[in-house]
């Protein structure tokens, strides 16, 4: 029979025996984030990755035998911590974290990787994302099997080894082999709940055509338009090059002064830059027109400024590009200047999970040929197989009017939309468990919300996102240099994490 809790009585519980571990669960947490396990990194950290991520299994497995919880592994791509009873007909609750960690760039107040503690801070890449929360949740458990807390339902952490890359290989190999839990939540976005997410689509559209050289009146000859580093980022530079015959450097940076100057006039928060070089006396010189926007999240482009899009409207007309070029141009502007999607017929709205997004985030284009990679995120009742079908269509119809086919294609794994209903009855005491928890330990009422974003949540049923963030208190660094958690904030969200758990049903 399942005890009757007192949701403050467990809380407390579950704090002092934290208290009592609270050496053992910083240090096995630092330990935890010295692991280099980049994913999807250059070859060095590649390298570090595939040395790295066996070790760390290793060691979580060690961790948590000592602790008395069972140790599952499935290769080295996934690994499960389990604490279960034999008892028949239980529910199975999930904790999906994982141990893969983005690259460490830019400027770091201390090495990414050597986790180190500063004034009550916690540096390292993979604080918040996701070993600082991974170790949250096991000493979560940890501390609630200390108190003597027997839950009502059988608890899986389960650990994932490529998170970042979005394939989610890991996922389909551990489902495969174990099957989903009922229900579970990921550590992985912020506080309080988040039960929806809009879904991620990547598509990639191509094209080739014949090389129309120089311009037969002006000698100029096209050479690339480029921008974009990542789909999922507002693109904030954009960078078109031409090259010009010799001695014509003064009429051709004449000409895009002049016509660049008017569109940043009639394009409010257009900002452009011309660089002529010119090559030895006499020979061919080139220019590059630089546009710059505003980076931001592709699940949010209003904040940002897209500097692609400038990048193409301003040479959607221009007579003297190539006829190939300039169509495919007009196609990409055409599918990714509206930022909800209207022009690919996907411009729905959820009352709770928001509008439909899309991002032209990359263009490579060249003298014959060019790609363009559009970032959609489909609200609830728009599914990624629509938004590709509609792509599809649009680019036939364009086809059909210019003479230029462009293929579409999806690029990486796409996923639909998601929203944990709290009304459904299975579902209610679960979310019910996660509001008391997190209300009982910060005392701030545990709203519901949705995210643009993608997080595990999405590759299990009946799933959420549950911190580790805190924006109330916190600010997120995921990600970023510098990411960083505090001492406070890992041990409130152990006690928030254990709670949790003791009051599943």
């Amino acid at each position: 029979m399942a005890q009757t809790l007192d949701v403050q009585d467990v809380r407390d519980r579950i704090a002092r025996e934290l208290d009592t571990v609270r050496a053992q669960y910083l240090a096995d947490t630092a330990q935890l984030l010295r692991f280099k396990t980049v994913s999807g990194g250059n070859a060095e950290e590649e390298a570090d990755y595939q040395r790295n991520i066996p070790l760390c299994l290793d060691w979580l497995a060690e961790l948590s035998v000592r602790m008395g919880f069972a140790w599952r592994r499935f290769e080295n791509r996934a690994a499960e911590i389990a604490w279960e009873s034999p008892a028949p007909g239980r529910k199975t609750v999930g904790i999906a974290a994982h141990i893969d960690v983005v690259t460490a760039q830019g400027s770091w107040k201390h090495a990414p990787f050597s986790a180190t503690t500063d004034g009550g801070v916690l540096y390292a890449r993979g604080t918040q994302d996701d070993k600082g929360p991974l170790m949250a949740s096991l000493y979560g458990m940890y501390a609630a099997k200390r108190a003597g807390i027997e839950p009502a339902v059988d608890v899986r952490l389960i650990i994932g080894t490529c998170e970042e890359t979005g394939d989610w290989d890991d996922i389909a190999f551990y489902l495969a082999q174990r099957g989903a839990p009922d229900m579970g939540f990921t550590p992985d976005a912020t506080f309080p709940i988040t039960n929806g997410e809009k879904g991620m689509l990547n598509l990639l559209f191509e094209a080739s055509w014949d090389d129309a050289g120089e311009d037969a009146e002006t000698g100029l000859r096209f050479e690339a338009i480029e921008g974009g580093a990542r789909t999922n980022i507002v693109p904030e530079r954009c960078e078109a090059r031409f090259s010009y015959p010799g001695g014509s450097r003064s009429a051709v940076t004449r000409e895009l002064m002049r016509s660049t100057t008017e569109f940043t006039v009639q394009n409010k928060g257009a900002n452009i830059t011309l660089l002529p070089e010119d090559g030895p006396e006499g020979a061919a010189g080139s220019i590059t027109a630089t546009f710059l926007g505003k980076a931001a999240h592709s699940s949010l482009p209003h904040l940002g400024h897209n500097a692609i899009l400038d990048a193409l409207s301003f040479f959607s007309d221009v007579s003297t590009l190539p006829a190939g070029v300039r169509a495919f141009v007009q196609f990409l502007l055409l599918v990714g200047k509206e930022a909800d999607g209207a022009n690919l017929m996907i411009a729905e709205e959820h009352p709770f999970i928001g509008r439909t997004t899309v991002n032209l985030g990359i263009v490579k284009i060249g003298p014959t040929g060019g790609k363009g990679y559009l970032n959609i995120r489909p609200t609830l009742g728009v599914t990624v197989d629509r938004a590709t079908e509609n792509a599809k269509e649009a680019a036939a119809a364009f086809g059909d009017a210019t003479g230029l086919q462009v293929s579409v294609k999806r690029h990486g794994k796409a996923l639909d939309a998601i929203h944990l209903d709290p009304e459904e009855p299975s579902v209610a005491p679960f979310i019910a468990a996660l509001q008391q928890s997190y209300t009982a330990v910060t005392g701030r009422e545990a709203s519901l919300c949705a995210i643009g974003g993608t997080t595990y949540a999405k590759a299990f049923p009946s799933f959420c996102a549950f911190g580790p963030v805190d924006t109330n208190d916190e600010q997120e660094l995921a990600h970023q240099a510098d990411e960083r958690v505090s001492v406070d904030a890992l041990m409130r969200n152990a006690t928030i994490y254990g709670t949790s758990i003791a009051l599943m049903r």
